[in-house]
């Protein structure tokens, strides 16, 4: 079992992948919307592949759930996902200029690949919270997340007012500017397997071995039920910046 030092430095290592991780995603939120319009998408197709997006990004996070209970590959779930989240991003820099289509499926991998990661993720970083606490832990992953969420549109901001040319090669250069924090994210995900290859050690073994399966109540699937009405009537942030 690792020693509460080493649960601490892993929950911090884990905020790090999280801080680029959002730099890089949250800073294509930002400006997808306004980009896949520039490609030639309409209007209600940004809508449509932003609600597909999420939907899968959601609504696949129960299937890899089970796979990543069922075979314990914690690491590998989280490097592909991981991989799959932060590269489909600077990878709509390739896109040419009417390639709205591709632009469109690069979006919605992006999403699955965070379906992918998350679970996982959330699994390991809870067996390091057994040791330093629940609310401590996801605190500091929560703060280092908004951190590089706040970041990374902001450097975007930096790239887009200075790179000259029409509006498409600025856009592009954006979404390239982005393969940096993509490859510092699997970096320290990788610095991070290295160190603590084993994370499950965290947790005493009596809690590991512990199996529990869900029984669903009446008040939940009412609370799922209120929550799926209250997402209806958002309008999704990629078409709010095609019209900003």
């Amino acid at each position: 079992m690792h020693n509460k030092n080493s649960a601490m430095a892993f929950i911090v290592l884990l905020g790090i992948v999280s801080l680029f991780s959002d730099m890089t995603h949250e800073a294509a939120t930002s400006i997808k919307g306004a980009y896949l319009l520039i490609l030639g998408a309409s209007a209600s197709t940004i809508g449509f592949i932003s609600g597909i997006g999420e939907l899968l990004g959601y609504g696949l996070r129960y299937l890899f759930g089970r796979l990543v209970d069922k075979t314990h590959n914690y690491w590998g779930f989280m490097i592909l996902g991981y991989a799959v989240d932060v590269f489909a991003v600077p990878a709509l820099a390739l896109v040419h200029r009417d390639g709205w289509i591709a632009a469109c499926v690069l979006l919605v991998v992006e999403r699955i690949g965070k379906a992918i990661k998350k679970p996982a993720k959330n699994t390991i970083l809870s067996f390091a919270a057994s040791q330093e606490g629940v609310g401590k832990s996801f605190a500091i992953q929560e703060a280092l997340d908004q951190l590089g969420a706040f970041i990374g549109p902001l450097l975007l901001y930096a790239v887009m007012l200075y790179k000259y040319g029409d509006e498409y090669e600025v856009y592009n250069a954006a979404f390239a500017f982005l393969t940096l924090p993509a490859v510092c994210t699997i970096a320290f995900l990788l610095f991070a397997k290295s160190r603590f290859p084993n994370p499950e050690a965290f947790e005493p073994e009596a809690k590991t071995e512990k199996k529990d399966s869900f029984v669903g109540k009446k008040s939940f699937y009412l609370y799922l039920a209120g929550i799926s009405c209250f997402a209806f009537g958002f309008v999704d942030f990629p078409l709010v910046t095609m019209h900003l």
